[in-house]
């Protein structure tokens, strides 16, 4: 197993990937999803994490650092899209994602991580209970736009 960023070859198997996370279908390589990557490679706080097994792709997460004014100018961690390619679930790929996303916000000093599912699979939840995450400190609101 190989934890790494994510590089400029990386993504058409990381969009193959997220037909495993919610996405229906890959995007067309157009110019949005040229420049979208390029902001995402090029932003020094955004961090695309991905987990290698032999080669390919099996698991990521994206961990971003927000700087912040309070809690004594300490940033905080986003951690979204955590997605394991269904036939790898189970042996700790995902795990290893946000291990290396928590040692990403301690070493930024972040004074917190945080992230949301909108799973109510109770594995789920417990993968992120596991994992060093809870649900009773705050409340999420979501507004889609």
């Amino acid at each position: 197993m190989v934890i790494r960023e994510a590089r400029e070859e990386d993504l058409d198997a990381l969009l193959e990937l997220y037909l495993d996370l919610h996405e229906r279908s890959v995007p067309d390589h157009d110019g949005c999803l040229r420049d979208t990557w390029g902001r995402i490679l090029s932003d020094p706080d955004h961090h695309l994490i991905v987990c290698e097994r032999d080669g390919a792709i099996v698991s990521s997460c994206v961990c971003v650092i927000i700087p912040n004014l309070t809690r004594g100018v300490r940033p905080y961690a986003f951690v979204e899209n955590v997605v394991t390619r269904a036939d790898a679930r189970g042996q700790g790929y995902a795990t290893a994602c946000l291990n290396h996303a928590k040692a990403l916000a301690q070493r930024a000093d972040c004074y917190k991580m945080m992230l949301l599912t909108g799973s109510d699979d109770p594995k789920t939840l417990d993968f992120y209970r596991h994992a060093g995450y809870n649900s009773t400190d705050k409340t999420a609101f979501i507004q889609w736009l």
